[in-house]
């Protein structure tokens, strides 16, 4: 795992292009190492996912590292299922960069990023039932994304499909040709909007997500009331009024 941080953006890379960036234990704890460290920090406003090389993002579990030792393919399991918990209730947005393909586990990452920006030769595939598996936490986020019935077909028959195909299904946001200047740009619009707007918005629709709308609603407007009270708040309503950039004071 490597990382590069430049303030307000933090990159981390998963860096075992020879495996194809498959996830073993270590590499699983070293990223959520990573995002804990940078989780309080007051001038991150943004962190990208990504794998080394151009071959792929990720290729989910290291079959090889776990072959033989159940007790260390539970450990894992476990450990991933936290990883992904945790990118999901994350304080600030993360962006994936799909570099290449993505498989199996590698969906889990995939789809626990706010966004996600692809090269238009990336491919997306679940191949856990070839060798007697099943996506199991993958399918946690995946069902209520496309549906029982198409998570079932990706699943069941382990079909490959193209970064368009990904696209609209609504795997990723973007499909792009030159994937530096995409990802530029998608981090680029995070950095212009307000951070109070997006740590309390972000937390308010996972806190609703699954609720009964009865339920939410109130939970929502409460939330909004938070946010309203917020000093970027403010200068959001004086920046519109006098017809000016908003200059943003949460960090």
């Amino acid at each position: 795992m490597s990382w590069t941080d430049e303030g307000l953006v933090a990159t981390y890379t998963i860096d075992r292009p020879a495996a194809r960036n498959a996830l073993d234990l270590a590499t699983i704890e070293e990223l959520m190492a990573g995002l804990e460290e940078r989780a309080g920090s007051s001038d991150l406003r943004v962190v990208v996912v990504t794998g080394a090389g151009s071959k792929a993002f990720c290729a989910g579990a290291d079959l090889a590292g776990l072959a033989g030792n159940p007790g260390a393919r539970r450990t894992a399991g476990a450990r991933y299922a936290a990883l992904l918990a945790r990118m999901l209730g994350y304080p600030r947005p993360i962006v994936a960069r799909v570099n290449g393909a993505c498989m199996a586990g590698g969906w889990g990452l995939l789809l626990a990023c706010d966004l996600a920006v692809a090269v238009d030769t990336a491919t997306f595939q679940l191949p856990e039932v070839n060798v007697g598996m099943w996506p199991m936490m993958v399918g946690a986020l995946l069902v209520p994304l496309v549906g029982r019935r198409t998570a079932l077909d990706l699943a069941l028959t382990a079909r490959k499909l193209d970064a368009g195909e990904a696209l609209r299904l609504g795997l990723v946001n973007r499909v792009v040709p030159d994937l530096g200047a995409g990802v530029a740009d998608v981090v680029a619009s995070l950095l212009r909007v307000s951070p109070s707007a997006l740590r309390i918005g972000r937390g308010a629709w996972a806190m609703a997500d699954g609720k009964p709308v009865a339920d939410a609603l109130p939970a929502l407007a409460d939330a909004l009331g938070d946010l309203m009270e917020t000093e970027d708040a403010t200068e959001g309503f004086v920046a519109f009024l006098e017809k000016r950039p908003a200059v943003w004071r949460d960090r």
